[in-house]
């Protein structure tokens, strides 16, 4: 097929994107990819050896949990989600070992990664690999905030937070109040779903005060460790007051903007690619009586906002850390980010993301050219009958509207004018 042709050129190792001289950071090599599967399947072992627990039940499932957490990891790795990069694999273990060295923390018992993950997040998964969501980089204007994200995640590491969380879950499935409850609803005759509803709602409610908690913890003792770095200290502050916002969505797709970008040469949309499918179950898709903060990435950031404010001097300096290398990242970030999410097979999202920003920048080369490879992507999905791998479902809960509108356009739309608008933006 002539779009899998021009498809293989245009992709192959570096990509270029024409005239704004960007070069995409491609993914992890297979031989990076193999060094560090085996380098966590011997980090898990000694991990899984060392599990220690009185009872044979809790034990038995807490391990099961870290197999799981394990298999998906190395999953990962085999998928090659994380970015195998000299420059910037360089760049992250020297800021996160410029934290470690100064609270006197062992650096070999640390590894940071940089994932292709665009949501704006990083995590500790327990056993000292901190990972940062290429995403992050969307948010972060400055090193400072950077910097303080790390002492954060190296924060939840030195609390041993995952193990603990872990445990503590065993225990409390294995609890005879959670068994007993659950035997309870299953012998009522009537009523059964409202009781399990809010038996999951206290769990839900439970699980996310524990996260909150656990989050204000590695907040204040990361504090304490960017501290030591003596880095601008507001950047705790103002990275806080950007994560609050990240679940928001900034931007939308209306009808009016898929017609100013798609309607060229004379084509015209169909109003009917845009109509809803409405789930029988939609009632259900808002579940009410749930507190909308306990579902967000980053919970309860105003609080932990106030509390970091009362550590601040009355006064600070103005001037926060961007070092060339910082810039040049962030400069590439939004770009990154899309590629990254075509390189993932999230061909919708990619897309989704590109539009958006291709309604102001109808000049830009490299968002003409990632459109038209996600089109070409979500193109051959439609005509084999696999969109949903690689499209969003519709979802009243979790989705926006725009979102839930782009996943009816791109299901909904004629192949003979998706083969229109994929040749309009061939050129």
């Amino acid at each position: 097929m002539q779009y899998t042709i021009f498809l293989f050129l245009l992709f192959n190792a570096s990509i270029s994107f024409g005239q704004q001289n960007f070069v995409a950071i491609d993914s992890l090599s297979s031989e990076c990819s193999n060094t560090l599967s085996e380098e966590y399947q011997k980090k898990f072992e000694t991990i899984n050896k060392n599990i220690v627990l009185k009872k044979a039940a809790e034990k038995k499932l807490v391990k099961e949990l870290y197999r799981e957490m394990q298999q998906d990891f190395l999953e990962k790795i085999k998928e090659k989600e994380f970015i195998c990069n000299k420059g910037l694999d360089k760049y992250l273990k020297e800021l996160m070992d410029e934290v470690l060295t100064r609270n006197k923390i062992n650096t070999q018992d640390y590894k940071i990664l940089l994932s292709k993950d665009s949501k704006i997040n990083a995590y500790n998964t327990g056993d000292g690999t901190i990972v940062i969501n290429y995403g992050l980089f969307l948010a972060v204007e400055n090193e400072d905030e950077l910097v303080f994200v790390i002492s954060h995640e190296i924060g939840h590491q030195f609390l041993n937070h995952v193990k603990n969380g872990i445990e503590t879950y065993a225990k409390l499935s294995r609890s005879e109040s959670i068994i007993a409850k659950t035997k309870e609803i299953q012998r009522q005759k009537y009523g059964k779903a409202t009781k399990a509803t809010n038996l999951m709602k206290n769990i839900v409610y439970e699980d996310y005060e524990k996260r909150r908690k656990k989050e204000i913890e590695a907040d204040s003792i990361g504090f304490v460790f960017y501290g030591k770095t003596l880095r601008n200290p507001k950047a705790a502050v103002d990275i806080l007051a950007k994560l609050d916002l990240s679940d928001i969505e900034r931007d939308s797709l209306t009808v009016a903007d898929y017609k100013f970008i798609f309607e060229r040469n004379g084509f015209v949309l169909k109003q009917k690619y845009f109509n809803e499918e409405k789930s029988l179950f939609s009632k259900y898709d808002k579940m009410k009586g749930i507190n909308v903060d306990s579902l967000k990435s980053h919970p309860d950031c105003a609080t932990r906002i106030k509390l970091i404010e009362k550590k601040l001097e009355a006064k600070f300096s103005e001037t926060y850390s961007s070092p060339k290398v910082f810039s040049e990242i962030k400069k590439n970030s939004i770009y990154q980010n899309l590629y990254n999410l075509y390189s993932l097979k999230q061909y919708g999202i990619s897309l989704y993301e590109s539009l958006k920003l291709y309604k102001k920048q109808t000049d830009d080369p490299v968002l003409q050219k990632i459109i038209y490879l996600n089109l070409l992507k979500i193109y051959e999905s439609r005509i084999n009958y696999t969109i949903n791998r690689y499209v969003p479902a519709h979802d009243n809960l979790n989705n926006s509207d725009s979102l839930n509108r782009f996943v009816s356009y791109l299901n909904n739309i004629k192949i003979s004018d998706f083969e229109t608008i994929i040749n309009n933006f061939k050129s």
